[in-house]
């Protein structure tokens, strides 16, 4: 939506006599609210005339939630606030609200015109200016409220019209805004307007609330379905953190450090004069890396916070990058300080560098590997600890009877079994495979013919119990833990647990939408129609949920609307399973052939994810209780069956 659409709607010129009318307002309102600011082509049929029956509803719904009624041109800021707070939104108050009312009046340059036709204009900020908390139906208090958007010449020359970066303060103070400006406002797809009258944190109060305006019955569903309040449900997704725009600069560093690496391995190249200017570019990136890190994170967030390890150990590389470099330029000048055996280590260190990869977030499938192997090393000790004590008894016996005899020494293989230590790495090369003597005779076979049946016997049994039984038990083990790490959330926190909760509430919540949105449409068009029914994935109509409890999704809207791929991507996030089009059997429990929100909420959020233990149990729990109440009609009804039958021969004498 341009600037120039919304100044259409609002001249400067003009007054609030204009918008007073609701039925002419609500003709306007796909210029309004339309993203590219044209508008709709009336030859695209049923849809576009669904269209604009949803635009008039969403006008109607907004009025409605506001508390305006036809006649009332300007809401104060406490009106504003009750009206949010009653819908559950209780993050902001009164002052903020009045703020946020003040920047939009600043930015529509509103002006109040006196009775007297001789007065001058007022500004909404003279000083006089009376804030009460109530809708002003009339003029008595302002006189007539002149407003109008800035032109988009204008909003282009203006460095004030930029987007914002600060909360700055308001000129205004009368703490009132038309009622046409506000709902204009929250009805613009432009996702930038809002930016450009609003600093950040009245730009996230002005998200909330626009949230909660239009779709309050909707959050309320999702928030008790969910168990997440709806003050953090209404508010903005946060931002992407800038430290994310750094991982393809940093996964460059990486692949650049790993090739200078093999190149510097290899004696062709290992001399090369040019390999200390890369490593001082390096470097210097390594020390823009950690200061950007330490820009963005704040001092206590780089030291203290959730990734302070991953911090520090890059400051560690960038500080044995800069070391090695200062070693390499002062080397010559200096051979007695030891350098050379500081500039090894420092040489070492560079393969370290190559960790950093599994810090990198787009990593994921190596993270949940890495994260797999951590969980499972106390299993992997213990298991050591067993094979040890194993092979050590093994390798004792080994050692005071095939190394003590003189047969041994005869076939050259009094070595392998010298002490303890040696029968047991001979041991371990036996029962993993690789069992030769230094000659590559196979030493199994060689004690056979030499001690016979006696040393088969135990041969075999040892290597049954250490290479099929333990090597196997470790492996099942190990690899059943690395699994069950793998899958589990990296939620361990109460904070990152929360997040998590608020972040499914919102993609059930979007996905709830567009179920809604797809009812609605589908609802306008005929039978035959109904075929040729599509999401319309460039809707600009503002969601509402003015009917969102009376919806009940048929399976032949529901097979529809799961075609959709961002439906299909909103479900992904949910982490639903893949055979979504035998979801509606498995939800619609009551086989009624038709589900309502809760349904369709609560069934999704029952099926997201493995199945669990308590899942199994839950089951369980409730058929029991069904086969109690079972059993407890079956006992009634057969009590009124005796008493029917003992009390049928005194009705037959009473007849």
């Amino acid at each position: 939506m341009s600037l120039a659409s919304l100044n259409e709607v609002k001249s400067g010129q003009g007054s609030m006599e204009a918008t007073d009318d609701f039925e002419h307002a609500k003709g306007r309102v796909s210029r309004i609210s339309a993203t590219s600011g044209v508008e709709d082509d009336k030859g695209e049929g049923v849809q576009v005339a669904a269209r604009d029956q949803q635009t008039n509803a969403v006008r109607h719904r907004l009025r409605l939630r506001l508390g305006a009624v036809s006649g009332k041109k300007l809401i104060t800021a406490k009106s504003l606030h009750d009206a949010i707070e009653a819908l559950g939104l209780t993050t902001y108050t009164e002052e903020h609200c009045n703020d946020l009312v003040n920047q939009l009046a600043d930015y529509i340059d509103l002006k109040f015109v006196a009775k007297d036709k001789d007065a001058q204009f007022a500004r909404s900020n003279s000083p006089g200016s009376h804030t009460g908390g109530m809708f002003w139906e009339n003029e008595r208090n302002f006189g007539r409220p002149v407003w109008n958007w800035p032109k988009e010449a204008e909003f282009s020359r203006s460095a004030s019209r930029e987007i914002q970066t600060n909360d700055l303060p308001a000129k205004a103070n009368a703490n009132v805004v038309p009622i046409q400006a506000l709902m204009d406002l929250f009805l613009a797809r432009d996702s930038d307007l809002h930016k450009k009258i609003f600093g950040p944190f009245n730009r996230k109060q002005f998200q909330a609330m626009k949230e909660i305006l239009l779709a309050g019955d909707t959050n309320r569903l999702v928030a008790e379905l969910t168990f997440v309040r709806i003050n953090d449900l209404a508010a903005p997704p946060e931002s992407i953190n800038p430290l994310m725009y750094i991982e393809p600069f940093v996964s460059f560093l990486i692949i650049a450090n790993g090739i200078m690496i093999g190149f510097q391995t290899d004696r062709r190249w290992e001399n090369w004069v040019g390999w200390p200017y890369i490593e001082g570019v390096l470097a210097f990136f390594l020390l823009l890396e950690s200061s950007l890190r330490f820009y963005l994170s704040g001092p206590r967030e780089f030291a203290c916070g959730p990734d302070m390890l991953w911090n520090w150990f890059d400051f560690f590389l960038m500080l044995t990058g800069v070391t090695d470099v200062v070693i390499q330029a002062i080397g010559d000048l200096d051979q007695n300080m030891g350098t050379s055996s500081l500039l090894r280590f420092c040489r070492l260190i560079r393969l370290v560098r190559v960790v950093k990869v599994f810090r990198l977030k787009c990593m994921k499938e190596l993270r949940l590997m890495v994260k797999g192997l951590v969980a499972g090393l106390r299993t992997l000790l213990l298991a050591f600890a067993l094979l040890f004590t194993v092979l050590y008894v093994i390798s004792g016996f080994a050692t005071m009877t095939i190394g003590r005899d003189d047969r041994t020494a005869a076939m050259g293989l009094d070595d392998l079994f010298a002490d303890l230590p040696q029968s047991m790495f001979t041991a371990f090369r036996c029962y993993s495979g690789e069992c030769m003597s230094a000659r590559g005779e196979p030493i199994q076979v060689l004690l056979a013919e030499k001690f016979g049946f006696i040393f088969v016997f135990c041969y075999v049994v040892t290597y049954m119990l250490v290479a099929l039984g333990i090597f196997n038990v470790i492996l099942a083990v190990y690899v059943d833990i690395t699994m069950r790490a793998a899958k589990e959330t990296e939620a361990v926190t109460s904070e990152q647990h929360a997040r998590e909760s608020i972040r499914i509430a919102r993609t059930t919540r979007e996905l709830l939408k567009k179920f809604a949105q797809a009812y609605r449409l589908y609802q306008d068009f005929d039978e035959p129609d109904r075929q040729k029914f599509k999401i319309d994935s460039q809707n600009t109509v503002a969601y509402t949920d003015e009917d969102i409890n009376d919806i009940a999704f048929s399976k032949e809207l529901f097979l529809l609307v799961i075609q959709d791929r961002n439906v299909q991507a909103l479900m992904d996030d949910l982490d639903l399973p893949p055979d979504r089009a035998n979801l509606f059997e498995v939800i619609d429990a009551d086989g009624s052939g038709t589900m309502d929100v809760t349904e369709l909420v609560q069934g999704m959020l029952k099926i997201r994810g493995d199945v669990k233990k308590s899942d199994t149990v839950a089951t369980l729990l409730a058929t029991k209780a069904l086969q109690e109440m079972v059993s407890e009609m079956r006992n009634t009804l057969s009590e009124l069956e005796s008493r029917m039958i003992q009390n049928f021969p005194s009705s037959a004498k009473m007849a």
